[in-house]
């Protein structure tokens, strides 16, 4: 891990911002599982500051700010910042830094990191398979997003495993890499290889300067059983027997995929979602989008906002929002905002949304 994060100012709008990393002493989290977290009162100045700041589409200074709060406050237990960051990564497509700082979390709290969810992913679409992505070497971030894939393999009707920055590896990396296979291969799942070919050619090359012991002859020949070479494999199975003067194992083809373009799992039944949906960058231009929230509020005693699809509210539009708000609650609505991510939430809270409507956060898996 880095002991020093990079604190210059990122650019604003949705720019590549610093990140947040630096040894921390783990604290005793709570039990993994699904959360739905209530926004906090009485929030630290900073983050206040950030949830304005993002507001008014500063985004690298969001980031700075909020890497510079978990620096100067590591014995905080609170989640809430950490949240705030991983949102604010997710909305800015920055998956990099987002694992650097899931590496992090997972130290400091015991417990798995948040998962990444994409911008702008419709919540009642099919989920896309889980994904698990390799460096060059199997190391720490690897291991912290292994268990939360695992689970998530479970219920999945199939698996993805990005191996295409994977460099030829060494026996503990081979061998690690050959366990995952092997226990999904347990679970009978079917493996989609992203940058399988290319990773084999790096294998075939090693194994040809003699640079693959045991684990990596397995795992070269359990890539290419899943990709479904089966010439490939009885070559370099043939292979295999004489270098280590045993039998050649036997090819068995994979478990096959499933049709990626496929309507809902047969299992699945979609239901009526009853919650409005505001969606987008609620800014300048986003008038009709309140306009149908009160036609849509007419003549309901219970008024839900599924904020799940909004990347944020920006500041100009408060004043409407408020406005909206105080129109819909005088005629007996009670609204309640889900679904927001932190920095939404934090800044309803702040601009006094909170006086009238509940305001939930993200569930969390």
């Amino acid at each position: 891990m880095k002991t020093h994060p990079n604190l210059k100012e990122g650019p604003d709008d949705f720019a590549s911002a610093p990140t947040y990393s630096g040894a921390k002493t783990p604290t005793q989290g709570s039990s993994s599982g699904i959360e739905v977290h209530e926004t906090n009162a009485g929030l630290a100045p900073e983050l206040e500051e950030a949830a304005v700041l993002f507001a008014n589409g500063k985004i690298g200074e969001t980031a700075t700010l909020l890497n510079r709060y978990l620096l100067d406050h590591r014995e905080n237990s609170d989640p809430l910042p950490w949240y705030m960051l991983f949102d604010l990564y997710e909305l800015s497509d920055q998956s990099a830094p987002f694992e650097d700082a899931a590496v992090d979390f997972a130290v400091k709290f015991e417990r798995s990191p948040p998962t990444w969810t994409p911008r702008d992913k419709p919540t009642h679409a099919v989920h896309p398979a889980p994904l698990m992505t390799y460096g060059e070497r199997y190391g720490t971030l690897e291991r912290v997003k292994l268990s939360r894939f695992l689970q998530d393999a479970e219920h999945a009707a199939y698996v993805r495993l990005d191996l295409s920055r994977t460099l030829a590896p060494d026996e503990e990396t081979a061998r690690a890499i050959l366990d995952d296979i092997l226990r999904l291969h347990d679970m009978r799942k079917a493996v989609e290889l992203i940058g399988g070919p290319g990773f084999a050619v790096r294998l075939n090359a090693a194994r040809q300067g003699e640079r693959l012991g045991e684990s990596g002859w397995f795992l070269f020949l359990a890539v290419l059983q899943l990709l479904g070479r089966e010439e490939d494999f009885d070559n370099a199975a043939v292979d295999y027997a004489v270098a280590f003067e045993v039998s050649p194992p036997s090819y068995t083809p994979p478990y096959p995929l499933p049709n990626h373009k496929s309507a809902l799992p047969a299992s699945v039944t979609p239901t009526l979602d009853t919650a409005f949906k505001l969606r987008g960058l609620i800014g300048p231009g986003s008038e009709s989008q309140f306009r149908e929230l009160k036609q849509y509020a007419q003549g309901r005693q219970q008024i839900e906002i599924d904020l799940s699809q909004v990347i944020r509210i920006d500041f100009s539009v408060v004043g409407l929002l408020l406005e909206t708000l105080i129109e819909i609650s005088g005629s007996g609505g009670k609204i309640l905002f889900k679904e927001g991510n932190e920095l939404v939430n934090t800044l309803l809270n702040i601009i006094g949304a909170s006086q009238f409507a509940a305001v939930l956060g993200r569930t969390r898996a």
